[in-house]
């Protein structure tokens, strides 16, 4: 024992003795620019949220949530959005009371059609590019809920199935969406990313598929409401990327704060992604 004792102090002398001195490193703190997140809502509408990242030393990362102040200072209250396709350009406009959130509900969702984006934030100069095709539509067939209430949290488990097309490599969003009240949008759901209706995202890609048609399940926690919305987009494998990495990353849109500077872009001049596609829902009432 005693034997074992001294090897032990001798190898903790060792390692301490023979360990080098701590080096101070600085990384270089990310380029501040416009962060750009969006969505295709089914009835023309297109929605583009502009914030500015920022680095580290401004935010803490610990922290449950951003002060007003720090969103204040992220959020893009002044600038200019625009979307171009088939030689048409929109000017999106911004949301009544919502500072960084533009909206169009009149942009066509043209299967098939590239999509060009173009911000500028007038406050600071910024401004940023990007495109997106937008894909063929995928349906989904079926959806239906149930919910099992003998445990101690109640569990609602949602069934859906689509067909997903053959002789080719496909990736799939699917959100569910809870209902906020009937003078929402859409008949009283508000299918935006940033609304506190959209409850979870998941994603998919047919790599592993074994059939053409595909049934999923995925169950939702503590669900307390007799009606949800499951919605599905056939997007780009860049577009699933970034999801995939934000949702490891703890969450898509839980902080304003916590910008995804080092996700997946197709952002010129910035972060975050653009994208289009034309969603696919069935409203769906919870047994």
């Amino acid at each position: 024992m005693k034997k074992t004792l001294i090897i032990s102090i001798l190898s903790l002398l060792v390692f301490t003795n023979c360990r080098p001195d701590p080096i101070d490193i600085e990384l270089p703190q990310a380029e501040k620019r416009l962060v750009i997140s969006s969505q295709v809502i089914p009835g023309s509408i297109m929605v583009v949220t502009v914030s500015r990242s920022m680095d580290t030393k401004g935010f803490n990362i610990d922290a449950e949530s951003p002060s007003q102040d720090l969103i204040n200072q992220l959020l893009v209250d002044s600038g200019l959005v625009t979307i171009s396709y088939n030689g048409i350009t929109d000017t999106l406009f911004s949301a009544p009371g919502v500072p960084g959130v533009f909206l169009s509900v009149s942009t066509p969702q043209f299967l098939n059609t590239t999509y060009s984006l173009y911000a500028k934030d007038y406050n600071t100069g910024m401004e940023v590019t990007s495109s997106e095709f937008m894909l063929p539509q995928v349906a989904l067939n079926n959806a239906s809920a149930s919910t099992d209430t003998a445990g101690i949290i109640s569990t609602t488990t949602v069934n859906y199935d689509f067909n997903d097309p053959q002789n080719e490599d496909n990736w799939y969003m699917v959100n569910f969406y809870a209902q906020r009240d009937s003078n929402s949008m859409n008949g009283g759901f508000d299918l935006t990313e940033n609304s506190n209706v959209l409850e979870e995202t998941i994603v998919l890609s047919d790599k592993n598929f074994t059939s053409p048609t595909f049934s999923g399940s995925h169950k939702l926690s503590d669900w307390n409401q007799d009606t949800l919305v499951v919605s599905i987009s056939n997007i780009s494998k860049g577009y699933y990327e970034y999801l995939n990495a934000r949702l490891r990353s703890g969450g898509l849109f839980t902080s304003i704060s916590r910008e995804p500077v080092n996700h997946p872009t197709n952002i010129m001049g910035g972060y975050g992604f653009f994208t289009t596609h034309k969603p696919s829902l069935i409203i769906v009432p919870v047994n």
